[in-house]
């Protein structure tokens, strides 16, 4: 009798063994099922999240060229590609941003390649009203006028900038690949208060930028500012921001677009795009 107990044990003990077993088997299939659908979906949502953000440089781009060809003589933010700028709105499961910026609003550093006094002393005070270390203003300078044109920073902190000098800089200044005069229509206050040597000055040019949209060189020379060389009303290199969110995946699309022109011609064309993962 014990003997069959015993028996009965080992059997049951058995069956249970094989139900453990069948059971972790099944939870591993469901479990490699679920981490294959997350998997698709995560990858469903990067690819509906990247059309989205190409959709929207795409949009920059066709205004851009558009804007280049029906108003060629401007470039202020009254024009329909600076209201492309898109605040976060809802899109099908997820959310969407748009910022653009026109680049020639601050001061481009290979402006300083030509050794001309102009750009220098403006970078000068650039430097100074940021507080930036001299030291580092003639490192920048040095690089530009020997190594330029430049197309980024990396010759710059390679000659010692600290980054964080940079940092403080890069409210008022760029590097953009050409030789590139700042903006009127398009540049802040604050540097064109630097530029214009006044700071009343520049309130009341900007006062009349935002009465009328944009500035004509009649306006520089009824407020009394001096000659401001290295300067024009036009741009042609701008920097679109896309954010996209999608399920649990966000994308952000940085793209710099430069517009090139010809008699009768204009084309925008990608110079830059980076894709980061918010």
């Amino acid at each position: 009798m014990m003997r069959l107990a015993r028996r009965e044990g080992m059997i049951l003990l058995n069956v249970l063994l094989v139900l453990a077993v069948a059971s972790v088997a099944v939870l591993i299939m469901v479990s490699t099922q679920d981490i294959e659908v997350q998997r698709s979906t995560r990858l469903r949502d990067a690819a509906q999240a990247s059309a989205f953000a190409r959709a929207g440089e795409l949009s920059a781009v066709t205004v851009l060229r558009r804007d280049g060809l029906t108003a060629a003589g401007t470039d202020n933010l009254s024009e329909p590609w600076a209201a492309l700028s898109q605040q976060e709105i809802a899109v099908p499961n997820g959310r969407f941003a748009l910022a653009i910026e026109d680049e020639q609003a601050r001061f481009n550093l290979n402006a300083l390649q030509t050794g001309d006094p102009g750009p220098i002393a403006l970078f000068q005070r650039i430097g100074a009203a940021l507080e930036v270390d001299p030291a580092s203003l003639i490192r920048i300078a040095t690089v530009a006028r020997v190594a330029g044109p430049l197309t980024d920073d990396s010759l710059i902190v390679a000659a010692g900038v600290p980054r964080a000098d940079l940092d403080r800089l890069s409210a008022f200044v760029t590097v953009l690949p050409t030789t590139t005069g700042v903006n009127l229509n398009t540049v802040d206050e604050p540097l064109l208060a630097l530029m214009a040597g006044d700071p009343e000055v520049a309130r009341r040019l900007v006062q009349k930028r935002n009465e009328r949209g944009f500035l004509l060189p009649v306006d520089i020379a009824a407020e009394g500012a001096p000659p401001l060389p290295g300067t024009g009303y036009t741009s042609d290199h701008y920097r679109v921001v896309t954010t996209v969110t999608v399920g649990n995946v966000t994308q952000v699309l940085d793209s710099r677009l430069s517009r090139v022109r010809s008699p009768g011609v204009v084309d925008v064309v990608v110079t830059g795009r980076r894709r980061m993962a918010g």
